[in-house]
């Protein structure tokens, strides 16, 4: 099952110009609410050989860390990469930073989980009531 969601608008006079920025891999945090859990782990060393070798070769995507933490960012998306950096022993990791409300960072999420993996089913159930709470089935 397919889930599609609504695309939110916000008013692009409201919206922060997006930048690409080096920002410190110890000033990000992994979002709580990105639906990915799960990392194979041979691939992520493949990943980090490849960044040792070329560099990061497109930027992750953060916002602005929720709740006014001075100089620290959330992960919208990127986490293979964020994670693979991490074990390439890099300091820093190529960004775009936007202002994204939280409906805009699960929404882009889930659209980027979509677009580049095959979600395991624990995923795909999860995401599904999160997204869709009247699909959530009566805990027994």
């Amino acid at each position: 099952m397919n889930i599609t969601p609504s695309v939110s608008y916000v008013d692009p006079t409201l919206r922060a110009i997006s930048s690409v920025r080096d920002i410190p891999l110890d000033r990000i945090r992994e979002s709580s609410s990105n639906p990915r859990r799960a990392f194979d782990d041979g691939k992520l060393r493949e990943l980090a050989d490849n960044i040792k070798l070329h560099g990061v070769l497109q930027a992750i995507l953060v916002r602005r860390a929720p709740g006014g933490t001075e100089g620290k960012c959330e992960l919208v998306a990127g986490a293979r990469r964020f994670r693979a950096s991490k074990l390439a022993g890099k300091d820093t990791i190529p960004a775009t930073v936007r202002d994204l409300t939280d409906a805009e960072c699960r929404e882009i999420q889930l659209i980027e989980r979509d677009n580049f993996v095959t979600p395991n089913q624990e995923e795909q159930s999860q995401w599904q009531n999160h997204m869709c709470p009247a699909n959530r089935q009566p805990q027994a």
